[in-house]
């Protein structure tokens, strides 16, 4: 069942499929929360395709290179990949992901949610961010390179902090 529907929010342009309502039955309640109402503010379709893993899962993914360790929050339910969608079709641009971000940046400062972004690891909680999310990103992405330090973009990427 979607958290919301066409019934009861008819602005609603947008509603998660079984799959990824299935995938946030396996995560953490305020993850998925956080998840459910972004979708339901957002202009852009997105649909969850990864939420929790098992060991077997995070190992398979480290051994291909999809994952830089053996562990994640994902083998705990606290986190989930997101996949935006335009006009039916996938859409991994950078320019969409910063839209989709933004509006779980709203639906967890709305929760009191702190929510971590693969797009910008430095900033334990984006809903406290008060920026534009690109420009958060532009700064994460200027650090690495002043360190030297290979940069691990990730923006379909949204973890449960810890940290708050």
């Amino acid at each position: 069942m979607n958290y919301y529907n066409q019934e009861t929010h008819p602005d609603q342009k947008h509603f998660l499929n079984e799959t990824s309502e299935a995938f946030l039955n396996e995560v953490h309640p305020s993850l998925a929360e956080v998840i459910r109402r972004a979708l339901a503010i957002s202009d852009i379709e997105f649909q969850v395709f990864h939420g929790k893993r098992t060991l077997t899962q995070q190992d398979e993914f480290f051994r291909k290179g999809a994952t830089q360790g053996h562990q994640s929050p994902h083998m705990y339910g606290s986190a989930v990949d997101i996949m935006p969608f335009v006009e039916g079709r996938m859409c991994p641009e950078s320019e969409v992901f910063d839209e989709v971000a933004t509006c779980v940046k709203y639906a967890a400062a709305d929760l009191n949610t702190p929510i971590r972004w693969g797009g910008a690891w430095h900033c334990t909680n984006i809903a406290a961010y008060d920026g534009m999310l690109d420009d958060l990103q532009n700064w994460y992405l200027e650090h690495c390179l002043e360190h030297n330090v290979r940069p691990q973009l990730d923006p379909h990427h949204f973890e449960l902090s810890v940290d708050e």
